[in-house]
């Protein structure tokens, strides 16, 4: 490279690098991503169930998971996760850098010397990745420091469903304090790693420590860290904007393709399928392959302009031109294999599952207000199987429905209903914010809608837990029990401890745990179903819980794409707050034709529009 920069010299040089390399690039490519997915992520999964194991639990969800983590063995836990992904990802990035250099040498590696040079230096890029990954977070410490505070003082006074909802100027200035802090912990953390981004380059090429490599890249990259960050900040910028464009083309494609697949769309489907897949991996290939060459690049030229010695050409790996066939014999075998499995993973969509059951999200809350006796008979009148609704207790200890902990966004009553006895939370209208006809609308007990559910509607009672109270899980067991209603109910809460507590106390209730996210394997909580948030529930963690004949509910499923995506998936029971077109859905799917079903999984397969 010329003395002075330029990023049109930078990109031909970074080209001219990938040209002459690329055989050893893709087979590093290949061959890592294959060690993470059937060594390195089994090994992670071992040592963090064995760290669960001795910390007492099978899993933990929820807000146990965030006490968990705040413990020692928590703490043992998070590292290893992140820990582990930064050091793979350094690992990648430094067998790039190191690869590279064969794009100095006349004569192509053979596959030994391509696999000794793939793994540079191990250990000391794997104490680089703790420490910046320690430093990086001690940076940001602060900034969460300053969020927590601000919830605390802005979000705090009122449920935080209120402020969700109603957005009053509170949340408002509590979001664009956030943003702030979102911001100024984004740059922190861009100028560390743009400080420290010729960390694996020092290491590799000069042979330092860790805490040297991260000394020297200081030292080097000021005075130029706005090229260094623009240029790699853009190369991650352009990937990801390559990503969405392909995968909009892809769509197109797709859908054209599948629009006139006619009554055989096997093999097309299979062919989508795998070029999907092609795609993706192309794209992760393009976007830390670029990554590492830029790296480098940047790196010789500002020792060029330091006027540091350069590595000589002679140290770079040599050998025979016998590459080339090593590489098919590696990758060919491998790409035959793909259509087979995604053949197995299509057939494990188009399996026959029981019809989905439909749940009304706190009653038929698209129709009537929610957690109302209104709301309840909607969701009886739309043919739902279930109605969901929230139960709290009152100062005399009455259960009543009602999401939040208190009155203020559906009565504008700022008073916690733990405060107040059942005569005065029944003065209260909870219905005239949902529309005028329900003005008259007041907050039902439990026994109330348990007498209006009874042979017309199953329901699934959410204990809303806030605080130390313990009055509210023998109640809601009570009730339940003298009237008979264990055969039409769930349970359901996000505490574990409180399902256990209500199954002592009536071991005919079906309980089912809330999950929004969790860590280890929750099959094995004892319980009879989980009930997921939507954007959380895996492949795996459905099986794991079929396995163990336990349901899974998803939450809250509005999308009729979504719908008909979980469907397929075989999860037990949605619950939607627009039971009407839930049912409408599960209707048409079962009316499908064996093809047409076919082609309906491939477009679900394939990220398309039903």
């Amino acid at each position: 490279m010329n003395q002075s920069f330029k990023f049109v010299d930078l990109a031909l040089s970074v080209w001219n690098d990938f040209r002459c390399s690329q055989r050893t690039l893709i087979l590093c490519n290949v061959l890592y991503k294959f060690a993470e997915a059937w060594l390195i992520v089994p090994m992670i999964a071992t040592g963090l169930a064995a760290v669960l194991t001795l910390a007492g639990h099978s899993a933990v969800s929820n807000w146990d998971a965030f006490s968990f983590l705040l413990s020692p063995m928590g703490i043992l836990y998070s590292a290893i996760i992140s820990t582990v992904t930064v050091v793979v990802l350094l690992l990648e990035l430094a067998s790039i850098i190191n690869l590279a250099r064969f794009a100095e040498t006349d004569a192509e590696p053979t596959m030994r010397a391509s696999l000794a040079a793939a793994f540079p230096r191990p250990w000391r890029v794997s104490v680089l990745g703790t420490i910046i990954l320690l430093s990086v977070m001690l940076a940001s410490s602060p900034f969460v420091l300053l969020a927590v505070l601000t919830y605390k003082s802005l979000l705090s006074q009122h449920d935080i469903n209120y402020y969700v909802t109603e957005r009053p100027m509170a949340f408002w200035l509590a979001a664009s304090c956030g943003f702030l802090i979102f911001l100024g912990m984004t740059v922190v953390q861009i100028m560390l790693l743009t400080r420290w981004s010729f960390a694996l380059p020092v290491m590799i090429f000069e042979n330092k420590s860790s805490f040297a490599s991260l000394i020297t890249s200081n030292e080097r990259v000021r005075g130029a860290s706005w090229r260094v960050g623009i240029s790699l900040l853009g190369w991650l910028f352009s990937t990801t904007l390559l990503g969405f464009t392909l995968e909009a083309g892809f769509r197109l494609f797709a859908g054209f393709i599948l629009e006139y697949a006619g009554d055989s769309p096997v093999f097309k489907i299979l062919i989508l399928l795998t070029v999907q897949a092609g795609l993706l991996a192309i794209w992760s290939f393009v976007t830390l392959t670029g990554s590492g060459l830029i790296t480098r690049r940047l790196y010789l030229h500002r020792n060029q302009e330091l006027g540091l010695i350069q590595y000589e050409k002679d140290d770079a790996p040599r050998g025979a031109k016998s590459f080339g066939w090593s590489l098919a014999l590696v990758i060919v075998p491998l790409l035959l294999m793909t259509p087979a499995v995604l053949w197995t993973r299509l057939r494990q969509v188009m399996a026959d599952h029981p019809p989905v059951k439909v749940t009304a999200h706190r009653g038929h809350s698209r129709a009537a207000p929610e957690n109302s006796v209104s709301a309840v008979r909607a969701a009886i009148e739309s043919r739902a199987d279930y109605a969901e609704v929230d139960v709290l207790m009152t100062a005399d200890c009455v259960v009543v429905l009602l999401h939040d902990s208190d009155l203020k966004r559906v009565a504008g009553d700022e008073r916690k209903i733990s405060d107040l006895s059942f005569d005065e939370v029944k003065t209260l209208d909870v219905g005239s914010w949902f529309g005028p006809e329900f003005v008259a609308e007041r907050v039902p007990s439990l026994e109330e809608v348990i007498n209006l559910s009874k042979g017309r509607i199953k329901l699934n009672i959410e204990l809303k837990v806030y605080g130390p109270d313990s009055r509210l899980i023998p109640e809601v067991a009570r009730i339940i029990r003298e009237l008979n209603f264990e055969p039409e109910c769930i349970v359901t809460t996000f505490d574990y401890d409180s399902l256990l507590e209500l199954k002592r106390l009536n071991p005919k209730l079906r309980t089912g745990l809330i999950i929004a996210h969790a860590l280890g394997d929750v099959s094995r909580l004892d319980v009879d179903l989980f009930s997921v948030r939507a954007n959380w529930l895996s492949d795996q963690v459905l099986r794991q819980a079929h396995s163990r004949a336990k349901e899974v509910h998803v939450w809250t499923v509005n999308d009729p794409a979504e719908m008909l995506s979980f469907m397929k998936r075989g999860v037990d029971n949605i619950i939607t707050d627009d039971p009407d077109i839930l049912i409408s859905v599960r209707n048409q799917w079962v009316s499908l034709s064996a093809s047409e079903r076919l082609l309906l999984a491939s477009r679900l397969l394939l990220g398309l529009t039903p």
